[in-house]
């Protein structure tokens, strides 16, 4: 498809993805987000065809296209941990999109459902950049999406209900299959809740708040995690949300 009949987001998402690939350099090891914007990135990446490269995917579904397009993958325990707290992390860069993305570079992230393995990845980086469009810059986490949370599927219902009493927590639902048959499974084969959130509530404590319920496995605020985001524009051009790496 010629570039001139792309859609303004999808011009936007890969001058973004662009953007944050132009950091690859060669022998690097990055991990590969996971979701419409991050496949950009996956296939930016791999036209650059740079040697020495190890990628780690975030999900099965960025694994498999990551192995169609030849990019060398390894799995997060193939990499040495840090020896001690003062040790680098083992990913050099990880490149992941964002459901929203605020002026503190906080993110609300799992709308594909790979919050999981996508913070175990960021974690384990020494830089975490951010893609995305406009339309996922808020004022306020919250405002425009509800909030991912894994958590396990037995006693799905009563972890569902410990969210919904949290003060921050506006309603609070399972995810459904598309077809609504079921609710939807994790790559790690949990459930997610999709939390509307109330305006007010700090995305820090909230997170905080919400890890120590009994069934939660992770939540989708990523807090801390990116230091860096690029914002594509549907004209081609990226501006950059930024601030001192952790």
């Amino acid at each position: 498809m010629s570039i001139d009949h792309l859609a303004p987001q999808t011009l936007a998402r890969r001058a973004a993805a662009e953007a944050a690939v132009a950091l690859v350099k060669p022998g690097m090891t990055l991990g590969l987000g996971t979701g419409d914007t991050a496949a950009h990135a996956i296939r930016a990446l791999a036209a650059r065809k740079l040697p020495g490269l190890r990628c780690v995917a975030t999900s099965s579904r960025s694994a498999a296209l990551a192995r169609e397009l030849g990019l060398p993958l390894f799995e997060l325990d193939d990499l040495a941990p840090p020896a001690d707290l003062a040790a680098e992390q083992p990913i050099d860069l990880t490149i992941d999109g964002a459901d929203e993305v605020d002026a503190e570079l906080q993110l609300v992230k799992g709308g594909g459902g790979a919050l999981l393995f996508e913070k175990l990845v960021a974690q384990a980086s020494r830089r975490m950049v951010v893609i995305a469009d406009e339309d996922k810059v808020v004022a306020r986490i919250g405002d425009k999406r509800a909030l991912p949370i894994e958590i396990v599927c037995f006693g799905a219902r009563h972890t569902v209900q410990r969210i919904a009493f949290l003060p921050a927590v506006a309603s609070a639902a399972l995810r459904p299959l598309a077809d609504g048959s079921a609710p939807f499974l994790t790559d790690s084969g949990h459930y997610i809740v999709d939390a509307t959130l109330r305006t007010g509530h700090p995305a820090g404590p909230l997170h905080h708040a919400l890890k120590l319920l009994l069934g939660v496995v992770e939540t989708g605020l990523f807090c801390h995690e990116a230091s860096l985001a690029y914002i594509g524009q549907p004209d081609g051009t990226v501006r950059t949300l930024s601030r001192a790496a952790r």
